[in-house]
């Protein structure tokens, strides 16, 4: 049966992903003058993949634990130009990727504002 709040939690993982990608790629671009450095991305595992064992609810009564989503850090492009010290990371292709990405955060963060208001509204009975 489809809650109410299904699509929060849909975008609330959503927030997850891109806050974490943030991190992924900010420490790129930390990394811009390490020698040797490849650059990260992040992304969500693939159905079926290794994830942890979810909790079983043993009791009628009990709450089934929230699904878990797993992401995958890998190299980001490894044909990437490295430069003199073998560094690939650029520093304007990690910059236009953050970019992106808080653009999308920005809009999921926007998305559920939006869902939680109206939930709001039709529990006040429109008032």
């Amino acid at each position: 049966m489809p809650s109410e709040f299904s699509s929060v939690d849909k975008l609330q993982a959503a927030m997850t992903f891109h806050r974490e990608r943030h991190a992924v790629l900010a420490g790129n671009i930390a990394n811009v003058d390490t020698p040797g450095y490849r650059p990260y991305d992040l992304t969500p595992s693939e159905e079926g993949a290794a994830a942890p064992t979810p909790l079983v609810v043993t009791a009628p009564g009990h709450i089934g634990a929230a699904e878990t989503t797993t992401y995958t850090k890998n190299f980001d492009d490894s044909t990437a130009l490295q430069g003199p010290d073998g560094n690939a990371v650029s520093l304007e292709r990690e910059l236009a990727k953050i970019d992106a990405n808080r653009t999308r955060y920005a809009t999921a963060a926007e998305l559920v504002s939006r869902r939680l208001a109206l939930l709001r509204y039709a529990a006040g009975d429109g008032t």
